[in-house]
């Protein structure tokens, strides 16, 4: 049974919330909140799984709740319902130690999915942006994994992201998330068609994934949970 706790900045998105996941009989609300005060009150006396919450609370981003959050009860998980569908939003949140990222109007329907692979330890973000947020994770890997600013997050309570791919197997994971196949990622590569097979048969074994797709939201989940 998943511990939850909901936390929005309208009444009525609340209701919508806690309507959907109340129908998910292994999903228990055990806290609903309209404000910050609220949830950390719940959270210090609940210690719950996972808290969802709205991006904007009291207009604080619900990220910033994190370091308390943690501080009242260090294995509680946040996951936040934005209203934002641009990789830049989802980066940020992700980056600050959130868990999992929805985008509201499109990722309602698989909150509960959401939910479990948080729970299970893995990490969620909306299905509209992960092929473009991918390159922000190789980016950062390539040029910021020892940089003072890596350190700088992480002295201030972020957890950083410390992926463990090579620069191809990035390209390569971005790639396939764009739906190229693997011919055109050989021939952008230049490398051989049965290399890159190589390549993903390595990456889907690496990621404990049985397909393309499973492979490139395994990847993601890994990294973000190599804290």
């Amino acid at each position: 049974m998943v511990r939850l706790i909901i936390a929005m900045n309208w009444e009525k998105e609340l209701r919508h919330t806690r309507d959907i996941l109340g129908i998910h009989a292994d999903l228990s609300i055990i806290g609903t909140a309209l404000d910050c005060y609220r949830v950390l009150q719940l959270v210090e006396s609940e210690q719950p799984d996972i808290v969802v919450v709205d991006y904007y609370l009291d207009d604080i981003k619900g990220w910033d709740l994190i370091p308390v959050i943690k501080r009242k009860s260090p294995a509680t998980s946040v996951l936040i319902i934005s209203p934002y569908d641009d990789e830049d939003h989802a980066w940020d949140a992700m980056r600050r130690g959130v868990s999992g990222y929805l985008v509201r109007k499109f990722d309602m329907d698989i909150l509960a999915s959401a939910i479990q692979m948080v729970h299970t330890g893995g990490r969620y973000i909306s299905h509209r942006i992960v092929s473009r947020v991918l390159p922000k994770f190789r980016v950062y890997h390539e040029y910021y994994r020892e940089s003072s600013s890596m350190k700088k997050d992480q002295a201030a309570g972020h957890p950083g992201i410390l992926p463990n791919f090579s620069r191809t197997e990035w390209q390569i994971i971005e790639f396939i998330s764009q739906g190229k196949t693997t011919k055109e990622i050989a021939e952008i590569l230049n490398l051989k068609t049965g290399t890159v097979r190589n390549y993903i048969s390595r990456l889907i074994r690496k990621t404990g994934g049985h397909s393309r797709a499973q492979m490139i939201f395994s990847a993601l989940n890994c990294e973000l949970a190599e804290f």
